[in-house]
Formats: structure tokens, C-alpha cells, sequence
């Protein structure tokens, strides 16, 4: 299904026609995610999915493509965020600790590499895309520790929202500010260590 607009393409470049297409087999998968726990669809259409974006981005995206590129981003990124919490869900109750490691962490790699690109250089507001990833990841966190069942989970989102609030900093700050922040940062982590 996700070659079928490659194979019978008529190279007329209509970005929005495919990533809609996309958008439509990614909701059935969703779909079938929130029944059945079908760990290999879910990773073929992620691999699919961003791959052909990744591919599509350096042969064909301009700046002036942002408005119509940046709402299809989002909603990939929403599909496969949503995805390993219903694999999660659709584990077996003393399972659930087995998560789905490639999508929850390839995901926010690949979704926030593509973001960069879309955003070319513009570093503050990629700053505040990554304090924003940061924040939803930890309020995913928070979300779920209290769920016995999650904690694997919930630890996985945790470790992501500090990464990308720690990226956060040198995009939007001097590197004399970074390096006090990472100062900072890294005796926190000393001290949560030895705790």
C-alpha cells in the first residue's frame, strides 16, 4: 500500500495528494493497532511512512512547501506516539513492561531530525519544539508512572523528555549558558545517581 503512489506516480510532485494517502493507511493502522498488537505493521508503515518523507525532503521540499509539509509531521508524530501506547496496552497484564523500543525511541529521532529540516536553521524556534517534545514527554510520564503496569514506559518517556529539554538548551543559548546549564544539569544527575 505504501508503494502504490511511488509505482504509479505521474511526477506531478503533489506532496499534499501522498502525505494525505499516507495519512489515511497510517489511521487504518492505528485502527488495527487499537484491536490487535501487530508489532510488524506497525514498524513497516513507521519505516515507510518517514522513510519516504526523508526521501521526498531531500529531493523535492522547499521553504515555501512549510505550511502544507509541517500539519502532515505532526500528525505522523501523533500517529506513532499514540501506537506504542496501544502496543503497550494490548500486552498481557504482567507483560506490559515489553515496550516497543524502535518506535519510542526512533520516532521522536526521526520526527524531530525531519523538523529541523523543515525549519532550516532557524534555531529558537526549534528550541521551543524541543521544549515542547520535553514537556509532552514528561507529562506522558508522569501520566503513566502511576500505572503499576507501565513503569518500563513510563521511564522510557521520562528518559525522552529530558533529552529534548536538554537539547532545548544549546539551540536557544550561548554556549557560555549551555555549558552552566549543562554544568547544572549534570550534578543533578550526579545527585539523583547516588540517591
Amino acid at each position: 500500500g505504501f508503494l502504490a503512489p511511488i509505482w504509479l506516480s505521474t511526477g506531478s510532485g503533489n506532496h499534499v495528494a501522498l502525505f494525505s494517502y499516507y495519512a489515511v493507511l497510517n489511521a487504518a493502522i492505528v485502527g488495527i493497532a487499537w484491536y490487535k498488537s501487530w508489532r510488524l505493521l506497525n514498524l513497516l508503515g513507521f519505516a515507510f511512512t518517514f522513510g519516504i518523507g526523508i526521501v521526498w525532503g531531500v529531493l523535492d521540499y522547499t521553504p515555501q512547501k512549510y505550511a502544507s509539509t509541517q500539519p502532515f509531521l505532526v500528525l505522523f508524530f501523533a500517529f506513532y506516539l499514540l501506537i506504542p501506547l496501544l502496543f503497550a496496552r494490548r500486552q498481557p497484564a504482567g507483560r506490559r513492561d515489553f515496550i516497543d523500543g524502535c518506535l519510542i525511541f526512533g520516532m521522536p529521532l526521526v520526527a524531530f531530525s525531519l523538523q529541523a529540516g523543515l525549519m532550516e536553521g532557524r534555531r529558537m524556534p526549534l528550541a521551543f519544539c524541543a521544549l515542547g517534545l520535553g514537556a509532552l514527554y514528561a507529562a506522558l510520564a508522569w501520566w503513566l508512572r502511576r500505572r503499576k503496569d507501565y513503569q518500563v514506559l513510563a521511564q522510557a518517556y521520562a528518559l525522552l523528555a529530558v533529552g529534548f529539554a536538554t537539547l532545548s538548551v544549546p539551540l536557544a543559548l550561548s554556549a557560555q549558558a549551555t555549558a552552566c546549564v549543562f554544568a547544572l544539569e549534570g550534578a543533578a544527575l550526579v545527585w539523583l545517581g547516588l540517591r
